[in-house]
């Protein structure tokens, strides 16, 4: 594989890409995204509108 300057230009332009897509991910990110998302057994949907034990 050759690397013109064609080829060269492209490649920067995909890692440019690359780079502002990541660095726009790692941006947006909240702390609350990373905490473990777990219903409580009560609180959970599918037991709310069948609960015939109370």
């Amino acid at each position: 594989m050759m690397f013109t300057p064609t080829r060269i230009k492209v490649a920067i332009v995909l890692l440019l890409i690359a780079a502002t897509a990541t660095w726009s991910k790692l941006r947006l990110l909240e702390p609350e995204d990373q905490e473990p998302q777990r219903w409580r057994v009560d609180e959970y949907p599918g037991f709310q509108k069948n609960r015939s034990w109370n």
